[in-house]
């Protein structure tokens, strides 16, 4: 394992996935304009927005969740897929793609926890399936596992 982690791009080269970590980040920032405006003018039109731009998170992390899961499956013919490794990119991620990622993940959580305080209904619970459906796609996709 330790010569396919030696393949990944040094800390000044690309970021493998940037395309993934970009979506991801649109995503979060859409989440968290929202859930601001949503709590600071409580009007229909910031509910509907809150709650299109909440589903649409929560409907596109279920199909990239999807997606990643099926690519996982695929390449664990060859290779020893971890959960911790495919999910949250512990060991199979260099760290600045793993880090940025789990950001993402985890500032949509603590907006989803704060709407339920700011913001009623509070559609942004759904939003975090979006983070982990980008960790997983991420994952499957340029994650490093041992091989069988």
């Amino acid at each position: 394992m330790s010569e396919l982690v030696s393949e990944q791009p040094g800390p000044d080269g690309p970021t493998p996935g940037e395309g993934i970590i970009r979506v991801d980040a649109f995503g979060t920032a859409a989440l968290v304009v929202i859930t601001f405006a949503a709590s600071v003018a409580e009007t229909n039109v910031t509910d509907l927005a809150n709650l299109v731009i909440s589903g649409v998170l929560f409907l596109g992390g279920c199909v990239a969740f999807a997606l990643g899961f099926w690519r996982a499956v695929a390449r664990s013919r060859v290779e020893v897929i971890d959960l911790a490794g495919l999910f949250y990119l512990t060991g199979s991620a260099p760290t600045r793609p793993r880090r940025l990622l789990l950001g993402l993940w985890f500032t949509q959580i603590g907006v989803a926890a704060a709407s339920v305080v700011a913001v009623q209904p509070p559609f942004g619970v759904m939003a975090p399936v979006w983070g982990i459906g980008m960790l997983t796609v991420w994952g499957a996709r340029y994650g490093t596992f041992a091989q069988r």
